[in-house]
């Protein structure tokens, strides 16, 4: 049991992008303009380049950052899996868990749970604020808006769902925004900065762990709207990719450039499964590099053709 009196954090995942911290700001507002003002909005990592300007453009504030939440009463949004967990998770009292992925929830149970199939957990907060008639406050709208735009690629992600647009129409509305091209256009100019970044910082800053068929996997997502900038650091990439698998190895490391103009991805990959992949891409493979026509999702279309790629080749 919890009472109004206790503490109760809302956080999203490891390396949060825009949607987790959006998400988390919002529910906090939803929840205190309920009366409920022991929910308090944090973070447990750094934030992202973009969701810095966007923030600071709205005049939002950065929530404060606790890195590990041992023994506190705990919402989760935008993630399940415990690899994205903050530090500290297994000693939390996860009350409630709120997302739009995959569902992973074995090791906890929460008293809430909602999962919904869309294009981001802003998407499924705004929709709980507006359900509830309560007033957003133009610069919460906007933070929103940005973070279904970025989570569902300007509406080009297989992800992206009619609730996504009809949230979007409404925060728009509210956040007085009317060039919704021209914002997606900016955030992802913003979101562009690969050149100026080590390969380090490029495979980590938006990364996700997976399991598939007791395999497991690495997944880096660069998104790029000019492809032509990062060809010069691919090898970088791929020679930090080695040097991470040395120590930490998967069967797979992955990092997924993907072009939002053309819509479609290049692969750099290692591991010790690489070469189920490189049967995986045939022809469109050269030098641990692979190329996917029409593939921007990582979660849509990446995932279920290496869920592929492994079920039909089990025993390797």
């Amino acid at each position: 049991m919890t009472s109004i009196k206790e503490k109760i954090y809302i956080v999203g995942h490891r390396r949060p992008d825009l949607d987790s911290i959006a998400s988390v700001i919002g529910y906090h507002y939803f929840k205190q303009s309920q009366g409920y003002f022991n929910y308090h909005a944090i973070r447990c990592d750094k934030i992202n380049p973009v969701t810095e300007w966007i923030l600071e453009r709205f005049k939002v504030k950065v929530p404060p950052y606790i890195p590990d939440i041992s023994g506190m009463t705990v919402v989760l949004l935008d993630h399940t899996y415990s690899k994205s967990r903050a530090k500290g998770w297994e000693s939390a009292n996860i009350i409630e868990v709120i997302d739009h992925h995959d569902v992973k929830l074995e090791d906890i149970i929460p008293k809430s749970i909602t999962i919904r199939p869309c294009g981001s957990t802003s998407t499924l907060i705004t929709e709980k604020i507006i359900d509830a008639r309560v007033n957003i406050p133009s610069n919460i709208a906007a933070i929103l808006l940005c973070a279904i735009l970025d989570d569902t690629l300007g509406f080009k992600s297989p992800t992206t769902t009619q609730l996504d647009r009809e949230m979007v129409t409404e925060l728009a509305k509210i956040s007085e925004i009317e060039d919704i091209e021209g914002l997606t256009k900016e955030i992802f100019t913003i979101k562009d900065v690969w050149s100026e970044i080590d390969a380090r910082e490029i495979v980590e800053m938006d990364i996700k762990e997976v399991e598939i068929e007791n395999k497991k996997l690495s997944i880096s997502q660069v998104e790029t709207v000019d492809r032509e900038k990062l060809r010069e650091k691919e090898d970088d990439i791929l020679n930090e990719l080695e040097s991470i698998n040395g120590s930490n190895s998967y069967d797979l490391r992955i990092v997924m450039i993907t072009d939002l103009t053309r819509g479609d991805c290049i692969l750099l990959f290692t591991g010790k499964d690489k070469e189920i992949l490189i049967k995986q891409l045939g022809n469109k493979y050269e030098n641990n590099r692979g190329y996917l026509s029409g593939i921007v999702s990582r979660k849509k279309q990446l995932l279920p053709l290496l869920t592929h790629m492994y079920e039909s080749n089990k025993g390797y």
